[in-house]
């Protein structure tokens, strides 16, 4: 395994962070780095999400009469195969 030494002067924030961690994680920093920096990487190689694939895309994109119309909503929609009728 080739072996670097890093010039590196953190933000002392996020030394100390970074040492909690280690310390709490029981793991040594360059572990911890070496893990946080596989993370970053596999994070970067997953395909983004498609916007079919989102939820909330098209939340709000219906009819914006939906509350005052209701009634003549559903009245249109029913068919006779769905077993719902109108009321005369």
């Amino acid at each position: 395994m080739l072996d670097i030494t890093l010039n590196w002067k953190p933000n002392p924030d996020t030394l100390a962070k970074l040492l909690t961690l280690a310390n709490q994680q029981q793991k040594n920093l360059e572990t911890l780095l070496d893990e946080a920096v596989l993370q970053y990487f596999q994070l970067q190689d997953q395909e983004p999400l498609s916007i079919e694939d989102d939820p909330i895309v098209g939340l709000y994109s219906g009819s914006l009469d939906l509350a005052t119309n209701a009634e003549d909503i559903l009245a249109t929609e029913i068919q006779p195969q769905s077993g719902w009728t109108t009321k005369p």
